[in-house]
């Protein structure tokens, strides 16, 4: 937790590197625009939903049913696109829809991210096992350590992607800025290497959270809440909530992967340990 907050430092040096006059957020559906040009547009990959058993924590059964009246909630799996310095990044690859149903062009794309090694994140790097993209394809050296380790169980498609995309499978330690305006963060806990990317080079940031929650009806009021698919049931609630915490503290938006589209808002601390998820 530590290095997640030492980057507050690091990111000072980075916050103002532009200077704009306009200082609000723009934002048109499922397109954002910060200050110094960068535009993010959130892609629906698949419209889902969680199911209630797949949470546990302090909450009795009942209580959750509050939130998930119906035992269920809506969700999303998102693709997020990050255009900035004239190229177009691509955070996380979904299930590969996107790209089937021609909401993603797979030739405009200059660098791929991946929050986490999930199924759910990197199958739509791969068509019958073969590359889809011709471009570096970038995840955080824990996470690729660990799903080549012994450790790691039902791991074919992790090593598929890396043995598929070769000297195109790329790896970053925390706290690098991998390009200009994308800063990755130490969000580890839903796997060991799972990432979150700061976006943005001027004042307003979006942070790219990944899977810091899995509903968001349930897990925004009571962030103590963790899915079966953390690994680390602990670690993810302490990071979740520290994520969250730095967001409103500096004003950022949030945006996660399973938040119904298009996946972003602002988050405030409903004084009882939980927070408040607004949406422009």
């Amino acid at each position: 937790m530590r290095k997640l907050f030492s980057l507050l430092a690091l990111i000072s040096l980075v916050m103002f590197a532009c200077k704009e006059k306009n200082t609000a957020v723009q934002i048109d559906g499922n397109k954002m625009v910060l200050d110094c040009g960068t535009e993010i547009i959130s892609i629906e990959d698949l419209s889902t939903e969680m199911a209630i058993s797949l949470f546990s924590g302090v909450l009795p059964e009942e209580q959750k049913f509050e939130y998930m009246p119906e035992g269920k909630t809506p969700a999303s799996i998102s693709i997020f696109l990050v255009k900035t310095g004239g190229k177009t990044y691509m955070i996380d690859a979904g299930f590969g829809n996107a790209i089937k149903e021609n909401k993603i062009d797979a030739q405009s794309i200059s660098s791929i991210f991946i929050t986490h090694m999930h199924g759910d994140h990197i199958s739509g790097l791969l068509q019958n096992d073969s590359v889809v993209f011709s471009v570096p394809v970038y995840v955080a050296k824990i996470e690729n350590d660990y799903w080549h380790s012994e450790e790691a169980q039902s791991a074919e498609l992790q090593k598929i992607v890396a043995s598929a995309y070769g000297k195109n499978y790329k790896t970053f330690n925390f706290s690098d800025s991998i390009v200009s305006g994308i800063i990755a963060i130490n969000a580890a806990g839903h796997t060991p290497g799972h990432t979150a990317f700061l976006i943005g080079k001027g004042k307003q940031k979006l942070l790219i959270a990944g899977d810091f929650l899995h509903a968001a009806a349930l897990q925004f009021p009571h962030p103590t809440e963790s899915a079966n698919f953390d690994m680390d049931k602990d670690k993810a609630s302490k990071v979740r909530i520290a994520l969250m915490e730095m967001a409103e503290k500096n004003d950022w938006f949030i945006a996660g992967m399973h938040i119904p589209s298009p996946g972003w808002g602002k988050v405030k601390s409903n004084g009882e340990g939980g927070f408040i998820f607004s949406t422009p």
